[in-house]
């Protein structure tokens, strides 16, 4: 019965981590998040056995580094682009607002796409104020969507290195 119990433990923990890594490309599920409190269950429901400490705050520190990562690179990319720090700030409201509003109008597809829609836009707009001149505030606006797409790649890695962590130790075990 224990083994039955591991077993399926196991398996709806990696059924939540498949998930979290679909929530990292459709911004509707949380992603990272998700994938690390799957660790976090199977570890306490395990005690902690398969998934020592160590292995556990190794995870965690992936999760951290690569669940931020669309928080830091979008605006990385921004200010490599040239982006105003108010460039920046628009381009954050202009995110929120985006997925909420086209969210709302169009269910999936605007949760989808809003907010790398609105960034973009703020970003775009903030710049433009700024200097009066549509090729920098565009050349802004692309580096902040590009900083967008590395981050969804960063964190996708990082979601899936996770999962083999996971995988890798519990069978190990």
């Amino acid at each position: 019965m224990a083994l039955f119990l591991n077993a399926f433990a196991f398996g709806l923990a990696v059924a939540f981590m498949v998930v979290g890594l679909v929530g990292i490309v459709v911004p509707i599920l949380p992603g990272t998040l998700l994938i690390w409190l799957s660790v976090l269950a199977y570890a306490i429901f395990d005690e902690f056995a398969a998934i020592d400490w160590i292995t556990f705050g190794v995870i965690t520190l992936i999760a951290i580094i690569t669940g931020t990562a669309d928080l830091w690179l979008p605006l990385l990319g921004a200010k490599s682009g040239g982006a105003a720090r108010r460039a920046m700030f628009l381009g954050f409201i202009g995110g929120i607002l985006g997925f909420f509003l086209l969210g709302a109008v169009i269910p999936i597809i605007g949760n989808l796409f809003g907010g790398i829609i609105g960034y973009a836009l703020g970003v775009l707009i903030g710049q433009y104020q700024k200097y009066q001149d549509w090729n920098i505030a565009l050349k802004a606006s692309i580096g902040g969507v590009v900083g967008w797409g590395i981050a969804t790649i960063v964190q996708l890695g990082g979601g899936a290195l996770m999962l083999l962590i996971f995988i890798w130790q519990v069978l190990a075990y």
